[in-house]
């Protein structure tokens, strides 16, 4: 039985997916998609506990931070709104000119 293959490091999510073609052993593309996964999760809990501390840290300001964000994005959308109203009206007012 042979060695695992160190240069399957897990550093990025394309070294996680390698095909098992490309492993000489099952065995060891079994070992190497485990400690994988052990990884990807223990990033995923950091993750998590990150986001939890953020919360309980800056969660009133990033509150503050995303309300103004949306307020922003809906007067672009309103105005947007607006200004394909207002061309629709022009195309009709210039149609209804040439028909007369």
């Amino acid at each position: 039985m042979g060695e695992c293959r160190s240069e399957n490091t897990c550093e990025t999510e394309k070294s996680c997916d390698r095909a098992e073609s490309q492993h000489e052993e099952e065995g060891c593309t079994m070992a190497e998609d485990l400690l994988c996964l052990a990884k990807s999760a223990k990033h995923d809990l950091l993750k998590e506990k990150m986001k939890a501390l953020l919360e309980a840290k800056i969660g009133k300001k990033l509150d503050q931070v995303a309300a103004a964000a949306v307020d922003a994005v809906l007067a672009h959308l309103q105005h947007t709104v607006a200004q394909k109203q207002a061309c629709k009206q022009y195309k009709e007012n210039l149609m209804a000119a040439f028909k007369s």
